[in-house]
């Protein structure tokens, strides 16, 4: 190759490398352009998945229109309940808040009217005055057969023909009904499992009324796919336990069984247990949910550290660390054409992806005075400056493609007649094939 040759190429080097700079600076500008939009592009994004999720949260009117059957009130009829006070306070009433009638009750014919205390009645029965004697009915009888007949009709009429009621009998609270006997009453009286006791009572009224569980001890709501997590726990509004499936939303990754600690509308604690054998946590702060997070178990550790450990991707090998800290093996530089060593052997080596070269050489310019293996040599050869020994100077060390080195245009020209020679300190990066 000429000089004007040579020369040539290096220009048409230097514009190649030029074009491809600019190429590589208005591709980063494009990259950067569009990285700055695609990230606007998120941050619009993102703003408006939470505003619509902030919304969602706050909505009170059943935005996922929650029946009572799936929160397990299906017998309960929508009609105003009675208050606990209102429901004792008709108990008590006995003034027949149901306008009750006597006919209601069995008895009909009989009339409102006072009856006779015990004593009057006592009076009544021994005054001589008002009842016949014995003596006296059989005068009457024997004098009269009417009377004594009407008398006799009257005497055995057993169908109450003075119209005698309950009330005139000291009756007036006692129902037309069928009497349970003695020993019936006191029987059932004792009967300690159809009645409750005091202690019974005051255990059950203090007893939790909301389940945490099935009736069964199950699970008690079922997240299942499809199906918000943050939304239930926040409409159930008590603790309760659950199931998560992995296809549920805002659910851990696989599937768990867990319990939720309500402690308001915007705090409370979830913990899950996964089928993996995995831990999870997810917390309701001032309304805010974190996400769901992994606690990893001890074995879990190992495994990753291990995993960790073997990864050669991220990590280098004792091989890495001899080359990296200089554990390059040189060879001698192959002189030619009178060349001979100077203070220095020349030596070259192959460090990674780089052409070492080293040493110190006597030779004439213009003349390929050593080689070198040409597998390590860059694609297109390469020209590097050196320094000058003896005088000081410059001059340009060839690299040509087969691996042949020459030196040329040395600055002063008459370097080497007087005895200096070339230092050949050089490193060349962009070696051609396997550089590892």
């Amino acid at each position: 190759m000429s000089n004007s040759q040579f020369i040539g190429q290096l220009k048409q080097n230097n514009i190649q490398i030029n074009n491809l700079k600019d190429q590589f600076y208005r591709t980063e500008a494009h990259m950067s352009a569009h990285e700055n939009r695609l990230s606007e592009k998120v941050d619009d994004f993102m703003e408006k998945q939470n505003f619509d999720l902030k919304m969602h949260t706050l909505n009170t009117e059943n935005p996922h229109h929650v029946t009572k059957e799936q929160v397990g009130l299906s017998n309960v009829l929508n009609e105003e309940q009675a208050t606990k006070v209102a429901f004792d306070n008709h108990l008590d009433d006995k003034k027949n808040p149901h306008a009750v009638t006597k006919s209601q009750v069995g008895l009909s014919k009989v009339d409102n009217i006072q009856q006779a205390a015990k004593t009057d009645f006592d009076a009544h029965d021994a005054d001589l005055d008002r009842h016949i004697t014995k003596d006296e009915r059989s005068y009457w009888n024997s004098s009269d057969e009417r009377s004594k007949s009407i008398l006799a009709k009257h005497a055995n009429d057993q169908t109450n023909p003075h119209n005698v009621t309950a009330l005139q009998i000291g009756l007036g609270n006692v129902e037309n009904i069928q009497q349970a006997a003695k020993s019936d009453f006191d029987n059932h009286l004792d009967d300690t499992f159809v009645h409750i006791s005091k202690s019974d009572r005051e255990k059950w009224d203090a007893a939790q009324l909301s389940k945490i569980t099935k009736d069964n001890g199950s699970i008690l709501i079922n997240v299942s796919q499809g199906v918000d997590f943050q939304s239930v726990a926040i409409g159930q509004r008590k603790t309760f336990t659950f199931y998560t499936a992995e296809t549920g939303i805002n659910t851990p990754p696989v599937p768990t069984r867990g319990m939720y600690l309500y402690s308001s509308s915007t705090h409370g604690e979830a913990t899950a247990f996964g089928n993996d054998g995995s831990l999870w946590r997810k917390s309701l702060s001032s309304g805010v949910w974190s996400d769901w997070v992994n606690y990893e178990s001890e074995q879990g550790s190992i495994k990753r550290l291990a995993a960790h450990s073997d990864n050669t991707d991220i990590h280098v090998t004792k091989t890495d660390k001899d080359r990296w800290n200089g554990a390059v093996k040189y060879a001698n530089i192959m002189l030619k054409n009178g060349a001979t060593v100077g203070t220095r052997t020349p030596i070259y080596a192959k460090w990674g992806a780089l052409l070492v070269l080293r040493g110190h050489v006597r030779t004439e310019p213009e003349i390929v005075f050593g080689s070198i293996p040409a597998e390590l040599v860059p694609f297109g050869g390469a020209v590097k400056s050196v320094p000058l020994s003896g005088t000081g100077g410059t001059a340009n060390l060839i690299i040509y493609d087969n691996g042949d080195l020459k030196i040329k245009y040395p600055d002063p020209a008459d370097s080497n007649k007087m005895g200096g020679g070339y230092y050949l300190d050089v490193v060349v990066g962009f070696q051609k094939g396997d550089a590892t």
